[in-house]
């Protein structure tokens, strides 16, 4: 496979040389996120690597940038907002770009990755190409260059080996926006180029004055190649090239190939060496060239935005209204999706922060462009609508069904964002949301704060996609168990399963209901709800199947379906389940939670933390997702951590007694006997029958209980029938407790009779200090590798 994101822009300046690479093996771990499987090549820009986005499970393209010894702060912020403009791109033909990172003084490109070829390869192998075939392509990356010129984006170093050719036929166009990036920084270091000549247009030879007729010129130039096997000029040096092109004028393609009149023409008309002489748009050229194929009897596939009204059915080249404005009908929507376009928010506030009100904006339409269910209008786009807001006149121009609109204040430290979605056809405000965050860091504050508003307009968004299915009592009743579940209800019966219920009988179509009933019924018999007359376990599995055959393509089923597998052991189909809900909803705090706790167990805690601190910050309510964080800050030295979250988690009365066992455990890893006598006295106040265990614990590692005594009652719990993964975490504080007593010997059973059935927890193995005594023993690593074994298991899907 050739490089996925055609990255060999060439530097005609004085070359560094490369940046080291990543060493790292497959399956090792890059920047704390990235498992590494393999390297895909190289190009002038750096190595690239295929690699697994273990936040969200996704393979995507890694490149290693080499753009400097030491990058100017200056350039690294220019470079910053480059990418951010890049990721406005959203098309069918254009490489995704996701993000862009620092680590260990490497500066690295996340993208989308495509598996195919890049279309120079193609060339070398298969030189001129039908003249069907060369229009498809060239209709394709014109498509793509339509969507990014709409959302203020140049490409600058469109070329062969910039697009990529999927074996299924999809012509990818990629890197938009890192030509211009490193064009800043070389310019200012060399004041030299920064592209590939051989596509460069002559303004960009001339002055470096460039805008999207310059992208027009190199499709001519690749077009020219696709038709003919070769390109327009030739010459001994690639700059030699570039200069002829500034002398004369193009060869016509007819005088190398059959190339069919209508083509011809259009190559030249791109080829001009005045940039007024060009086609208006790419938009324009993609007309002329669909237009060509129909008239050749090619059936043609639209992946692009909607064509002005105006544009010409017989000709070359688009023309505008009389009045010179151009009209952009309704598109049509597939049903199953919601069309939602984002107004710029208005900013008020110090000048040095006004840049907030774009970054929300941009951060929020490319999450809500992640959200399955949702088509949203790029920020290009709606740049228009600036001043213009009336919803019914922007939806109507857009073609829109909803609108979101709102402003962003700066109040010294602290950020609000008020949030509006609005019906465009008939401007009614539909919900409203007011979200305050506060950060020293802005663009972790704008991530954070567009997080937190795209998971609250995806819960209304879906309410509104279902609300015909129910009247509004249903409706406003299912608002009411969702702010309920928000801040984790006393009795998951009475707050939301039997609200749900309701909410059916009310309306058993209402989908998003469906779905909700079976992760709260689930979450039920996880709780052991106290219901005699219903069997929990049995209602939740009942629940789920009705949820994956009505809603199966629903977050929320996905989630279900994750937390019946957790209870059965099949962690694997789990994180295949929570991965699925966050593709489909990356916001989705609840599926975060759960999926960073299987992270911290099942030896990937550095990720899982950071994810439950993001459920954490979507959902402040869910301080669940903060007993694991602690956990794991506490056995890592972190105390910082464990501090926070303990605060946050002893405000919390319904997480009273998890967050005093594991203050509990804590002290007593850290021999802190009288902080564990204060738990005993607190764990004496406590009836339920888990605080009895966690007071044997008390005693055994306070030496007021004999340790025969304290494992004979807990041998015999455990010949009991209990959950498997129960049963571990008892062994798993038997471990702990007798090592704790100074008995690492008659610590191992208990370590491997847990590793022989559910124990996936190599963080406790590898780093909870009451193991010390244990390690050093032959039987632990046997125990490990088991474990080890289990873990790779799942994390294999």
């Amino acid at each position: 496979m050739k490089d996925p994101t055609g990255a060999d822009a060439t530097l005609l300046t004085p070359q560094k040389p490369p940046a080291p690479e990543v060493t790292s093996g497959p399956g090792e771990v890059f920047a704390g996120r990235y498992e590494l499987l393999g390297l895909v090549g190289r190009g002038g820009m750096g190595a690239v690597y295929r690699v697994r986005d273990t936040l969200v499970g996704d393979v995507v393209a890694l490149k290693m940038l080499e753009v400097g010894p030491a990058l100017a702060p200056e350039w690294l912020e220019r470079f910053r907002r480059e990418v951010r403009l890049a990721r406005r791109v959203s098309h069918h033909h254009v490489a995704r770009t996701f993000d862009l990172g620092e680590h260990a003084g490497r500066l690295f490109l996340t993208m989308e990755f495509v598996d195919g070829e890049n279309l120079q390869a193609l060339l070398d192998r298969e030189r001129a190409l039908s003249p069907a075939r060369a229009a498809r392509i060239a209709l394709a990356l014109c498509e793509g260059l339509a969507a990014a010129h709409a959302a203020g984006v140049v490409h600058r170093d469109l070329k062969p080996a910039n697009v990529l050719v999927e074996a299924g036929g999809r012509v990818v166009l990629t890197d938009f926006g890192i030509a211009r990036a490193v064009a800043g920084e070389a310019s200012s270091r060399t004041q030299g180029l920064v592209g590939t000549p051989l596509y460069m247009a002559p303004e960009q030879l001339e002055s470096g004055e460039v805008d999207a007729r310059a992208d027009l010129y190199a499709m001519g130039l690749v077009l020219y190649h696709l038709l003919t096997g070769e390109p327009p000029f030739t010459g001994e040096s690639a700059m030699a090239v570039a200069f002829a092109r500034l002398r004369q004028p193009p060869p016509d393609p007819r005088s190398r190939a059959a190339v069919p009149d209508v083509l011809a023409e259009l190559v030249l008309h791109c080829l001009s060496r005045e940039r007024e002489g060009r086609p208006e748009s790419a938009l324009a050229v993609a007309a002329a060239l669909r237009d060509w194929l129909v008239s050749a009897g090619e059936p043609v596939e639209v992946h692009g935005p909607p064509t002005p009204v105006g544009t010409t059915t017989g000709g070359a080249l688009a023309s505008v209204t009389p009045t010179g404005t151009r009209s952009t009908p309704r598109t049509p929507l597939r049903s199953s999706e919601q069309s939602v376009a984002v107004l710029p928010l208005r900013y008020s506030g110090p000048r040095e922060h006004e840049a907030l009100g774009d970054g929300v904006s941009d951060a929020l339409i490319d999450l809500l462009s992640r959200t399955a269910g949702l088509r949203v209008q790029s920020s290009g786009a709606t740049q228009r609508f600036r001043q213009e807001r009336d919803p019914r006149v922007a939806a109507r121009e857009l073609g829109v069904e909803l609108l979101v609109d709102g402003t962003v204040q700066s109040l010294g430290r602290t950020v609000r964002a008020t949030l509006r979605l609005v019906e465009g056809a008939s401007g009614t405000q539909r919900w409203s949301g007011r979200f305050d965050d506060t950060d020293e860091d802005l663009f972790a504050l704008q991530d954070r704060l567009s997080q937190r508003v795209t998971e609250a307009l995806r819960n209304e968004l879906l309410i509104l996609r279902y609300r015909d299915a129910a009247p509004d009592e249903a409706l406003a009743l299912y608002r009411q168990v969702l702010s309920r579940v928000r801040i984790m209800p006393r009795s998951m019966v009475d707050e939301t399963v039997t609200p749900l219920e309701h909410v059916l009988s009310l309306a058993p179509g209402f989908l998003p209901a469906v779905a909700q009933h079976a992760v709260a019924s689930l979450r039920a018999g996880f709780l052991r709800a106290t219901d005699s007359e219903r069997d929990w376990d049995a209602v939740g599995r009942v629940s789920l199947e009705r949820a994956s055959r009505l809603a199966p393509d629903l977050a929320e089923t996905r989630l279900a379906q994750s937390l019946l597998a957790i209870q059965e052991g099949r962690l694997r189909d789990a994180v295949v389940a929570l991965r699925d809900a966050l593709d489909r909803a990356p916001t989705f705090a609840f599926a975060l939670q759960v999926l960073g706790n299987l992270q911290c167990e099942a030896g990937r805690a550095g990720e899982g933390m950071e994810r439950l601190k993001l459920a954490h910050a979507l959902e402040p309510g869910l301080s669940i997702a903060l007993i694991e964080v602690a956990r794991c800050g506490a056995m890592r030295g972190e105390l910082d951590t464990y501090r926070w979250c303990m605060e946050r988690l002893e405000a919390q009365p319904l997480l009273a007694l998890p967050t005093l066992i594991l203050r509990m455990r804590v002290a007593a890893w850290t021999g802190a006997l009288d902080e564990v006598r204060r738990c005993q006295d607190a764990l004496r106040e406590d009836p339920n029958p888990i605080a009895a265990h966690a007071l044997a614990y008390c005693g055994l590692v306070l030496g007021e209980l004999d340790a025969d005594g304290a494992m004979a009652s807990l041998d015999g719990l455990l010949a009991r029938k209990l959950n498997p993964r129960f049963a571990s975490l008892l062994r798993q504080m038997a471990t702990e407790q007798l090592c704790l007593r100074g008995a690492p010997e008659r610590a191992l059973p208990y370590l491997h009779q847990a590793a022989d059935t559910a124990l996936i927890d190599l963080e406790w193995m590898d780093r909870c200090p009451a193991l010390a005594p244990l390690r050093p023993l032959p039987g632990f690593a046997e125990a490990r590798r088991k474990v080890r074994a289990r873990v790779e298991a799942i994390w294999s899907a």
